[in-house]
């Protein structure tokens, strides 16, 4: 058994989380103008380099609005935020979405998804079949073990839709939602029963073997909108 190091966090990791907790818990909201780096040194009993440095990392999370001689303002990070911004609105909630965010993610997901079935489908190769059929088989094996690593297959089988689809940028911006999946097929799992699962995937595969894409995704969409529904 081994046992890892135990870090504490950086005084700038504790400030930048401070602000970030004010900001998301609407403490702090689009458009307030925060005091100056000093004040903020001076009330926060920490130095004016922590709260400089700390500023700008918000501010590179999407949190924070920078302008020279204006000062600092609280951002409108739905709209200026990146895929960091989200990391960091999960990180707030334990490591996974609220409601609003989970809602997105699985829409997101079927936006990402649903083309590369219809791709994959139109024009898979029979290399592209034997890589799907093998993400298949492991999941019918992990199927036999437990919920964690069946759903840990599952998501597997699905990226691997998305990266034999042939688009490069797809499987990435799959990957970065890896954990937030993970849980949503552990709770799919469990919803619906291990046999369920996998006769979709079955059906998943045979669709597109028989290149009927706009099936296949219709299937995927049907899926997730039913799993959202159920899982409010």
């Amino acid at each position: 058994m081994e046992f890892r190091e135990i870090v504490a966090p950086s005084i700038k990791e504790l400030f930048v989380q401070q602000l970030e907790g004010m900001i998301l818990s609407g403490q702090l909201r689009p458009g307030d103008k925060l005091p100056t780096e000093r004040e903020l040194a001076d009330a926060m009993k920490v130095s004016k380099t922590v709260v400089h440095d700390g500023l700008r990392e918000l501010h590179r999370l999407g949190f924070l609005d920078i302008v020279s001689r204006k000062g600092v303002t609280v951002a409108d990070y739905a709209q200026t935020g990146s895929l960091d911004t989200l990391m960091a609105i999960m990180r707030y909630h334990g490591g996974l979405p609220d409601k609003k965010t989970a809602e997105s993610i699985l829409k997101l997901r079927y936006y990402l998804e649903g083309p590369a079935m219809e791709l994959l489908a139109a024009h898979h190769t029979p290399a592209d079949m034997a890589a799907l059929e093998d993400f298949q088989r492991q999941a019918e094996e992990a199927a036999k073990q437990d919920t964690a690593a069946f759903a840990e297959a599952l998501f597997r089988y699905h990226r691997g839709v998305t990266f034999l689809s042939g688009n490069t940028i797809t499987p990435l911006i799959f990957n970065a939602f890896t954990q937030v999946n993970l849980e949503f097929w552990r709770e799919y799992v469990e919803a619906y029963g291990v046999e369920a699962c996998l006769d979709t995937l079955h059906r998943f595969t045979e669709l597109i073997r028989e290149r009927q894409g706009a099936e296949a995704a219709a299937l995927l969409k049907n899926g997730l909108e039913r799993f959202q529904q159920d899982r409010v």
